[in-house]
């Protein structure tokens, strides 16, 4: 069996590793003989689980729609490059994750290759931009969903999906403890820790980072003499080195004098151990704003664009509701469906995220009750039946998609 996966972004790589990883293993059980070819977009994880790679993850992160304006010729050569692998390789089937501006441009290009292709990880259409479902209905041969209550929405849009449970319950250490991930990052247990994490594209660097590391200063002056270890994991597509640099360029400039008060401790690949030593959170809205809920992170969650960004948002697209995953899944239905708080826009500044840090670090109560949240919260995304405890969600994915190759009619 031959795929075509494209996952360009540092979650959907991730996810992309732990389906490919169970495709592998599902596949050993229908043919001894036949071998499972991958080729691709994708980044460090699927490359080392054997993605073949015809684009690298790292050369289509973008983020915003003037962001994505100004990387359209690599974007379209990107495109361009993968429909003239497909051609050449002509998989059976095409599998593509999350990033539907990209994504949908190729199952366009797919459909008339004669390419049936699933969509792991959908958009979020339930929020807004409804008409996205015709074309999902019309380009892809089915939605694997997960998130528990996207079932129902495409059952009554008449759009064939299947819930197979979130993939981040296979990636994310439920029983780590914070003693424990403290001994493995080296940080003492009665001192605090705050998690910074600001995306790894380059234009959510530019909107995020110098103005968590401002609100992080400002924390830790209000602490003092106590220190604050801020810890800043980065994904494997981010380029560390000039985002190492970036963080030394911010410390020799506003640390001058008072380097005492604040330690950083940058990091790649371990974002999960560091959200579980911190004791607070200030996250870019996105997959990571769900990890930060899941591991019982108090967090704040912030999202900028740029300017023009930020017009097209307001003024055409008009969402007026929750952005993070984890208001979206607590409160879905709900008329208060923000269980943590969201800093957008012209709203952040360094001194509302100290503010609302601070909080989050020192008030017990609160602390307490989100921290009973965020239980409720595992169990509503982990699913109550028996059948989405048990196995995988990347290993029922794997079966959905093996499944509908074998509906083809192709497998001997």
């Amino acid at each position: 069996m031959k795929l075509l996966i494209s996952a360009a972004e540092a979650s959907s790589d991730l996810h992309g590793a732990y389906l490919l990883r169970a495709l592998k293993e599902e596949w050993r059980k229908h043919s001894e003989a036949s071998t499972l070819d991958v080729f691709g977009v994708g980044g460090t994880h699927l490359q080392a689980e054997g993605l073949r790679t015809i684009v690298d993850a790292r050369e289509l992160l973008a983020m915003g729609f003037l962001e994505v304006f100004l990387r359209l010729p690599q974007i379209i050569r990107s495109l361009n490059q993968l429909t003239q692998a497909a051609k050449v390789e002509k998989p059976d089937l095409a599998i593509v994750l999350d990033y539907p501006g990209f994504h949908f441009r190729l199952a366009k290009r797919l459909k008339k290759l004669g390419v049936p292709t699933l969509y792991y990880i959908p958009p979020k259409v339930w929020v807004w931009r409804k008409s996205r479902l015709s074309f999902l209905r019309e380009y892809f041969k089915k939605i694997l969903l997960i998130l528990p209550f996207e079932k129902d929405f495409y059952e009554q849009e008449g759009v064939p999906a299947t819930y197979v449970g979130n993939p981040i319950f296979d990636e994310i250490p439920l029983h780590l403890t914070r003693i424990e991930a403290r001994k493995q990052l080296k940080i003492s247990q009665d001192e605090k820790a705050l998690v910074l994490m600001p995306g790894s594209r380059p234009s959510e660097l530019k909107y995020h980072l110098k103005v968590m590391l401002d609100a992080a200063l400002q924390v830790s002056q209000k602490m003092t003499p106590m220190r604050l270890n801020v810890l800043i994991p980065l994904p494997m597509t981010a380029d560390v080195e000039s985002i190492r640099a970036q963080v030394e360029a911010w410390q020799s400039k506003s640390l001058q004098g008072i380097s005492s008060v604040i330690s950083i401790h940058i990091s790649q690949g371990n974002s999960h151990i560091c959200l579980i030593a911190a004791d607070a959170g200030i996250i870019k809205s996105g997959t990571s704003t769900l990890e930060a809920g899941l591991l019982r992170c108090p967090h704040t969650v912030i999202y900028d664009l740029s300017r023009v960004s930020r017009w097209i948002f307001k003024y055409l697209i008009r969402y007026k509701g929750p952005v993070a995953l984890v208001n979206l899944l607590y409160g879905w239905g709900s008329k208060e469906p923000y269980l943590i708080r969201e800093i957008l826009g012209d709203e952040i500044s360094a001194e509302e995220l100290a503010r609302e840090t601070y909080s989050l670090l020192f008030d017990a109560e609160r602390r307490g009750g989100l921290d009973q949240k965020f239980q409720e919260l595992i169990q509503k995304t982990q699913g109550e039946s028996e059948d989405h405890q048990s196995m995988s969600p990347s290993r029922r994915a794997a079966q959905e998609v093996i499944q509908c190759y074998l509906t083809l009619g192709k497998y001997q």
